[in-house]
């Protein structure tokens, strides 16, 4: 049943090969020679493509452990301050009290120790990324109330999207078929969207990532299934989640004014977002409709 299941995703996905240049060797268990027929196979072929599937998928829990182990290394290893507490509270936060003890403390690492602030912070935020964990939202308002609005929003933007771009390369090396194992019918429906909107590509990966609650981390690992071009997917990220990470951003700026993390989702922040990515789908259909005719004048 299920290699026929596998079959069926094959026969689905493959036919759109020609539109779109998605590589059947990363969607499915066919045979080599399908995927080098494909002529979009070279240019997204893996490094490790010599090497069998379920050997390079160990490769992520390697990757993980040492990740973590550099972060623990990082954490533990914090310059010395002079109240021998405030180095018990260098631990990822679960709570707006937490956060604002954090906060309080890597002020004081702000003033004296600013190059060791920044190591950790981007670490941190770039490991949460690459392996798309929860907590975005506090790293955020956690950026605003260290480095401000204007310092931490755009730094925040560049971290989301260089950490999601290590992501992506993670899944397209290591992690092609694990992800279609376990997600297959919503790659083939982000499929269709991609298809649909495939000659305007960047607005429509826009779009998808200024909508509220969207999948953005099913929408960043299915990107490597797709061959969608690492410059696109870097600043369809880096413009189409800034909305929510300037609001995240400048509400960290006043943290100690906020009392829970249901302040920072209020009706008024959703409809904003919701504006911004309707905004930003009209302008998609706008430049699609003007490149469909363009064409025609000529002609």
């Amino acid at each position: 049943m299920r290699q026929q299941h596998e079959s069926e995703l094959e026969m689905e996905l493959i036919p759109r090969q020609t539109s779109i240049g998605i590589d059947s060797a990363s969607i499915s268990s066919s045979s080599t020679t399908t995927s080098s027929s494909s002529p979009s196979s070279s240019s997204t072929k893996s490094p490790f493509g010599f090497m069998n599937s379920s050997s390079t998928v160990w490769f992520i829990p390697i990757i993980f452990a040492l990740a973590t182990f550099y972060m623990y290394i990082l954490s533990t290893n914090a310059p010395p301050l002079n109240a021998e507490s405030d180095r018990m509270t260098l631990h990822f936060p679960r709570s707006i009290e937490a956060l604002k003890n954090l906060s309080n403390t890597l002020q004081h690492y702000r003033e004296n120790h600013l190059a060791y602030l920044l190591l950790l912070y981007c670490s941190a935020y770039l490991y949460k990324q690459a392996f798309s964990l929860p907590g975005s939202a506090i790293l955020n308002l956690l950026g605003g109330a260290l480095f401000g609005t204007w310092i931490g929003f755009p730094l925040c933007c560049l971290l989301t999207a260089t950490g999601a771009l290590f992501c992506y390369l993670i899944v397209a090396n290591f992690a092609r078929k694990l992800v279609v194992q376990y997600c297959h019918k919503r790659i083939v429906l982000l499929q269709k969207k991609v298809e649909a909107g495939r000659d305007n590509l960047f607005f429509v990966l826009l779009f998808m990532r200024m909508v509220p609650m969207s999948p953005n981390a099913l929408i960043t690992m299915t990107c490597p299934l797709l061959n969608v071009p690492k410059k696109i997917f870097f600043f369809s990220i880096f413009l189409g989640m800034a909305p929510y990470t300037f609001i995240t951003v400048q509400t960290g700026s006043f943290l100690s004014q906020l009392n829970s993390f249901d302040d920072l989702f209020s009706r008024r922040t959703l409809l904003t977002l919701c504006l911004i990515a309707t905004v930003a789908g009209c302008t998609g259909l706008i430049v699609a409709r003007v490149r469909r005719k363009i064409p025609q004048t000529v002609i």
